[in-house]
C-alpha cells in the first residue's frame, strides 16, 4: 500500500473513532436537539453536527490541502484533486429512538473514484475498512462476502426512504422478492447495509435512493470484498440518487432480474 494512502486510512480510522466516542457518549442523552431538515422525516442532532465537527478536526490537521464533502456542512473544495466524503452518523432515526444501529462513513476519493473506505459502528465496537486494490476488512482482518449463488433462502436487506412516495415506490418491488429470499430485513443505515454484505451477512441489499456519503465508503467496502454495486438495472453506478444494488456477485443478475 502506498505510504500516502495508508497515511490517509490512518487518518479516516482516527477521524471515525472520534465521532464514534461522541456517538456512545450521545446515545443516552435526553435532550439530542432534533430539527428536521428536507422533511419532517429528515433529521438531524446536535451529535451529528459534534461528530462531524471531530471529523473534520482531525482530517483538516492532517490533510490540509484535501476537500471535504460532508453531509451536516457546506462543501469545502480543497487544491489536492482529493476529497473526503463524510457522513458523520448514518441511521440518524435509530439513534434519536434510541436503537443501537447506526454508523459512522468516511471516504476519501481521489479524481472522484472512491480509494478508501472507513465505516465504523460505535455500539458493537466493528470498523469496517477498504483500500482500493488491497481488499475489504472488519477490525484488521479481511472479509469477504457471501458464497450464495440463488435467491432462494437469500439474505436482503431494503433501504425505507424517509419519504412515503418511495417507500410506496419500494413496496411495490417486494412480491417478486417475497417468494425467494428467506430473510428481508430493513436495518436504518446504508453505510452497515452495505457493510454487511462484505461481511458475507447479507447477500443483497437496494435502496431506491441514497447520497453519496451514504455510500462512497461502504460501496468501496462491497467491492473489495468480492462483491458487486449497480444500479438498479445493473449498469455503472453512476448517481447513488437513483437507486442502488449491492450483492455478492454471484446473485447480482438475478437480483436486479427480481426488481423488475
Amino acid at each position: 500500500m502506498p505510504p500516502h494512502i495508508d497515511y490517509a486510512l490512518r487518518s479516516a480510522i482516527t477521524a471515525a473513532s472520534a465521532a464514534a466516542d461522541i456517538l456512545v457518549q450521545g446515545f443516552d442523552s435526553l435532550d439530542k436537539q432534533v430539527r428536521t431538515k428536507s422533511h419532517p422525516n429528515d433529521r438531524v442532532t446536535v451529535y451529528d453536527r459534534k461528530a462531524e465537527e471531530a471529523i473534520v478536526s482531525v482530517i483538516a490537521d492532517a490533510h490540509p490541502e484535501d476537500g471535504i464533502l460532508s453531509e451536516e456542512s457546506a462543501t469545502s473544495e480543497g487544491t489536492s484533486g482529493r476529497c473526503w466524503v463524510i457522513d458523520p452518523l448514518d441511521g440518524t432515526s435509530n439513534f434519536i429512538a434510541g436503537i443501537p444501529h447506526f454508523a459512522v462513513s468516511i471516504a476519501l476519493l481521489i479524481e472522484e473514484k472512491p480509494v478508501l473506505g472507513c465505516v465504523c459502528d460505535p455500539v458493537r465496537e466493528e470498523t469496517f475498512t477498504a483500500v482500493r486494490g488491497h481488499g475489504a476488512y472488519l477490525n484488521g482482518q479481511p472479509i469477504g462476502v457471501s458464497r450464495r449463488t440463488a435467491l432462494d433462502g437469500a439474505v436482503i436487506g431494503i433501504g425505507l426512504s424517509y419519504d412515503p412516495a418511495r417507500r410506496i415506490e419500494l413496496l411495490r418491488q417486494l412480491p417478486p422478492l417475497l417468494s425467494q429470499a428467506g430473510v428481508l430485513r430493513t436495518l436504518g443505515s446504508a453505510a452497515l447495509d452495505l457493510a454487511y454484505v462484505a461481511a458475507g451477512r447479507f447477500d443483497a441489499v437496494w435502496y431506491l435512493s441514497l447520497h453519496t456519503w451514504d455510500i462512497a465508503a461502504a460501496a468501496l467496502l462491497v467491492e473489495e470484498a468480492g462483491g458487486q454495486v449497480s444500479d438498479l438495472r445493473g449498469a455503472k453506478l453512476r448517481d447513488p440518487d437513483h437507486g442502488i444494488a449491492a450483492s455478492n456477485g454471484r446473485v447480482h443478475d438475478r437480483f436486479i432480474h427480481a426488481l423488475g
